[in-house]
């Protein structure tokens, strides 16, 4: 089965027309039966914020992957033309209640494990969550690929980030915030309120790129 059968097969389970779903992503009419062999990167991550539950992987590359998993020995050269390992840190990275910090990031720290990711996510860093605050888009145990942003003078407003300050860290929607000079982090979750958040409070900001769904 092609991608574009797949990415068919998936619209389909959503109830969408193509139609609807090549608006939402910003593609124009008929982008989805023009698709050949991949996904255009810049759909790529409209489709991961508009639909998280579909797996990027899966929808990419499961019939290569399906095909050399039958043949061991290649397998693993394989899968080093498809994806990259960054690092990934087991310390808890809180989606829900706030966590106090030992050090910062410990961007320094070697890494306690390399986590996988498709070549084309653009990712830095790699931690567990831990909470409910997110779910289900984030679910708890969930390892999630990070993106250091280090030009705050935009921010996509809607999307997931990592907001840390010097005693806490924690994942949310950013949000515009109607004052000036404060941010509005937001949960999945409606059980969890909202956080008004002064800017000048932040220490690093770290976008979601890339979501590893544990297995249930």
């Amino acid at each position: 089965m092609s991608v574009k059968e797949r990415l068919k097969d998936y619209i389909k389970s959503k109830g969408l027309t193509i139609k609807a779903f090549e608006n939402s992503i910003n593609a124009s009419n008929g982008y989805v039966n023009s698709i050949s062999k991949g996904i255009g990167k810049e759909y790529l991550e409209i489709i991961r914020e508009k639909y998280p539950d579909l797996d990027l992987e899966k929808l990419l590359y499961s019939d290569k992957i399906e095909n050399l998993e039958k043949k061991d020995s290649k397998t693993a050269l394989f899968k080093n033309d498809l994806f990259k390992s960054i690092p990934f840190y087991d310390i808890n990275v809180s989606a829900g209640d706030i966590v106090f910090l030992d050090g910062g990031l410990l961007k320094d720290k070697e890494p306690d494990d390399w986590f996988d990711i498709p070549k084309s996510v653009d990712a830095d860093i790699a931690f567990p969550t831990y909470g409910h605050s997110m779910s289900p888009v984030i679910t708890n145990g969930d390892r999630v690929a990070y993106k250091f942003i280090t030009d705050w003078s935009f921010f996509n407003y809607g999307m997931k980030y990592m907001i840390v300050t010097d005693e806490q860290r924690m994942v949310k929607y950013l949000r515009k915030h109607e004052k000036e000079g404060f941010i509005l982090l937001e949960s999945e979750n409606p059980e969890y309120d909202s956080i008004d958040m002064p800017i000048s409070s932040v220490r690093n900001i770290l976008q979601v790129r890339y979501i590893g769904k544990i297995e249930m």
